[in-house]
């Protein structure tokens, strides 16, 4: 059996947007080629156009689901965020994974968390995410694993799409993290820590650990 997690287990903030305190809301999405998708397992054994459609609404769904949103309250300049002796689980699993991607949002917004997770949720009824779909069946159509780049587009779509959804204004970015893991090259052994991983602004500075053993 194998056990695997990766843990958030600390920001520090270096410039909120505010002129004082203020609140952050945080979205995580954890994504990658054998993490939430399975169902495009599905795309290889049928050839019904709209069947391939729905499996990819539903891998959509799938990734939305995985989303972590936090919010941190009376953030002020150089504010830390500690979760404790043991972080925060962004992801854990029964499974070691191959590859996995991060994304992290933070934002200064004051929409209720519930509502922004409401609005978040309902991406895949916006007018554009029929001529994604179309797309997406193109892509994997010429692809060797139609599963695996569509889940990577789907990632994309989706986390492009949140992002430019909530920051409707520049200034309301607080962090922005891109990052991609793979199991031979940045936890062979099962373990990875990094303390002080700039973000993509400069602004955030990020403490994450990587947990992964067989027994």
């Amino acid at each position: 059996m194998e056990f695997f997690a990766f843990r958030l287990n600390k920001l520090k903030i270096l410039n909120n947007r505010e002129w004082g305190s203020g609140e952050v809301k945080m979205l995580s999405f954890i994504t990658g080629e054998d993490i939430n998708l399975p169902v495009l397992d599905g795309l290889l054994s049928t050839t019904d156009v709209n069947v391939k459609k729905q499996l990819i609404q539903a891998a959509s769904q799938s990734v939305l689901s995985s989303k972590v949103l936090m919010q941190l309250d009376n953030v002020t300049d150089g504010h830390v965020m500690t979760f404790g002796d043991t972080g925060y689980a962004l992801y854990a699993s029964d499974k070691i994974p191959v590859s996995f991607n991060w994304s992290l949002i933070l934002i200064d917004i004051d929409e209720d968390i519930n509502n922004l997770g409401k609005k978040i949720d309902s991406i895949i009824d916006a007018p554009g995410f029929n001529g994604f779909v179309n797309n997406v069946l193109l892509l994997a159509s010429a692809a060797a694993n139609p599963a695996a780049v569509a889940g990577v587009a789907i990632a994309k779509y989706v986390f492009g799409v949140v992002a430019e959804t909530m920051i409707e204004n520049k200034d309301d970015q607080i962090g922005l993290a891109y990052q991609s893991f793979n199991r031979f090259e940045h936890y062979p052994h099962g373990e990875r820590k990094r303390d002080d991983v700039p973000d993509l602004s400069n602004n955030v500075r990020i403490d994450y650990s990587i947990f992964g053993t067989t027994y």
